[in-house]
């Protein structure tokens, strides 16, 4: 596995919200934009679509902290250590220099090249929506992050910004792009990989997205999340598998295929199986996923061990599905929705619709069929008294936080902000790794570069954090 070098500071124009004029908005009066706005937009997208799917454990290592999947020959990621590929560094530098940057130049391009004022706005407005997506990536990953000062051609050394209150102010940038997308006027679309410029799409999308950050402040500030889950129910969230936010992959070239197709299949090499502690699980549920997502060994599914060197010959491995060169990025689903409606029910966010187990049963349901299984397969396992929601084992929290992990099987970065939320699966005490060097990691420790490129602001960020600038220390939205 090779480490990515990829550097944190970064040129683009400065990020806005869409209360902005749209008109004047990030326009660079010095430097010529030579690259058309839709090629940076699609460019913005995909990195992140690549970002959020890959295997990488140089850049993306949470499949193995969640424990979906595990190593085989080179353990360190499994065992805590992030030092060997530098994940830390490398999330930061793509999520910034691949996706931000390539968002902020496509909203300096968009004002020259689009000449309708509806089409333009609603350009811009889309975009800023995946620049909220891909902060809340951030700064829910780091904390206190660069942001006012992130994107600024002008000051090449940013602060960084308090979390809390930039978390706040992606909820409202949020709330300022529902209301200012316009169905009447088209969008980019061809450009756009994830609705091909459909309003309508965008709009549940934001609506969506707000659900899912809103969740994330249960536990800390109920009386915003609540008033936040209304808003975007209120608004419309996703209702469908047919929503789901995905961005497709070619056969080729091959930096256009799938990225797990590229680590699994065309680099040859064998870094991962799935890890037991899933694979047990779902066999002891009689889980109609188990072919969907895994291969047998022996007629058999067998995970590897988390922390220990697994021969790749004698564990299960991934579906011709999984890594297929085609198989489709998912930014966000319907699935997810689900589970994030049954916890708001069950925390008293929403009362009067749909109970907490309806929306449960829906999200188990649109996992599977959304893997390929059919509504029948849902029915049985749903049948089951381990499974269904009045009687499967623990708190709503231990019902819908395993739903939710084995369902983000795919989903690395959302697999472990589910666990670091719901603690569920408790991977610390249920299936701690070999060789473990602590606990779960619950957030990346800053980017090493910084402490040399923008020292002053890094050890002012480092300073606020109660226990230090180290993977323990928990984030502002963690009781």
């Amino acid at each position: 596995m090779r480490k990515l070098f990829i550097i944190s500071l970064f040129a683009g124009g400065l990020a806005s919200s869409c209360t902005k004029n749209t008109q004047n908005l990030n326009i660079d009066t010095k430097h010529a934009v030579s690259v058309p706005a839709t090629s940076l937009f699609l460019a913005g997208e995909k990195n992140l679509s690549d970002d959020v799917t890959t295997t990488n454990i140089g850049v993306e290592p949470f499949r193995v902290f969640s424990q979906t999947w595990t190593e085989t020959q080179y353990t360190t990621e499994a065992k805590y250590v992030l030092s060997a590929y530098n994940s830390p560094d490398n999330w930061w530098g793509n999520l910034y220099s691949g996706v931000l940057n390539n968002f902020a130049n496509a909203k300096a391009a968009f004002p020259v090249s689009v000449t309708d004022p509806g089409t333009l706005r609603n350009d811009l407005i889309i975009t800023d929506i995946l620049e909220v997506y891909t902060y809340n990536l951030l700064v829910s990953t780091y904390g206190n992050i660069p942001y006012s000062q992130a994107e600024s051609r002008s000051i090449p050394f940013p602060k960084y910004d308090d979390a809390k209150t930039v978390y706040s102010d992606l909820l409202t940038r949020l709330d300022t792009c529902i209301a200012g997308l316009n169905s009447s006027s088209p969008a980019m679309g061809s450009a756009d990989q994830i609705y091909k410029g459909n309003i309508a799409k965008w709009k549940k999308f934001a609506a969506t997205l707000k659900l899912k950050m809103a969740m994330v402040l249960a536990d800390t500030d109920p009386t915003t999340a609540g008033k936040k889950v209304q808003e975007a129910v209120a608004t419309g969230v996703f209702a469908a598998n047919s929503d789901n936010a995905t961005v497709a992959y070619q056969s080729s070239p091959t930096g256009n295929t799938n990225p797990v197709w590229q680590a699994i299949v065309n680099s040859g090499r064998h870094d991962f199986c799935p890890a037991n502690l899933l694979i047990n699980t779902m066999n002891s549920w009689n889980d109609p996923r188990l072919p969907l997502y895994f291969t047998t060994v022996g007629g058999v599914y067998q995970g590897g061990i988390p922390g220990a060197t697994n021969q790749f010959s004698v564990f299960s491995t991934f579906s011709a599905q999984w890594i297929a060169p085609t198989y489709p990025g998912d930014v966000l689903d319907y699935a997810e929705t689900n589970f994030l409606l049954a916890e708001a029910v069950d925390r008293g966010f929403l009362t009067g619709g749909n109970t907490a187990e309806q929306y449960y049963n829906a999200g188990v349901t649109a996992s599977i069929t959304f893997w390929g299984g059919s509504a029948s397969d849902a029915s049985t396992y749903l049948a089951q008294s381990a499974v269904a929601y009045t009687t499967a084992a623990g708190d709503y929290k231990q019902k819908i936080g395993y739903q939710e992990w084995i369902a983000m099987a795919n989903r690395g970065w959302d697999s472990w902000t589910s666990i670091r939320r719901l603690h569920q699966p408790n991977i610390d005490v249920v299936n701690p790794p070999i060789g473990a060097t602590g606990p779960m990691p619950i957030r990346f420790y800053y980017p090493l570069r910084e402490q040399t490129a923008n020292p002053v602001n890094w050890a002012a960020a480092a300073k606020t954090i109660s226990g230090g600038d180290v993977v323990t220390s928990k984030l502002f939205w963690m009781p």
